[in-house]
């Protein structure tokens, strides 16, 4: 019985922290404060892919549930992508668009192509 509850709780101890908590640790780069859309606060990112791409991404307060980013284009095409479960980082996925980031560093796919993404804030 013993070695049960030693188990169950390394199995715990290792488990993958929770995503509000993946998204809050992401979102503490501590990036300038704006308003949202829903009057908590949100964080926002420049980011400049290789390909070229050039977008800010805000992104919700971990408080709210569920957690968004809002991403605008340097044409000024603006698209909200809800969070997606992930095991690591921060997931945003709205159709054939997926925006991920992990510190500094993010992924963008868009219609099956993938980019990666940086930025300095």
């Amino acid at each position: 019985m013993m070695l049960r509850h030693r188990c169950l709780a390394l199995a715990l101890a290792f488990a993958p922290m929770p995503f509000a908590a993946s998204v809050g640790l992401a979102a503490d780069l501590q990036p300038s404060a704006v308003e949202a859309t829903d009057n908590s606060a949100a964080r926002n990112f420049a980011y400049q892919c290789e390909n070229g791409t050039r977008l800010t991404a805000s992104f919700s307060s971990p408080e709210a549930a569920p957690g968004s980013a809002e991403l605008v284009f340097a044409d000024g095409k603006t698209i909200v992508l809800p969070q997606a479960v992930s095991a690591d980082g921060g997931r945003y996925v709205k159709d054939d668009l997926e925006f991920w980031i992990k510190g500094k560093g993010a992924m963008l796919t868009v219609g099956g192509e993938t980019t990666n993404c940086t930025t300095r804030d």
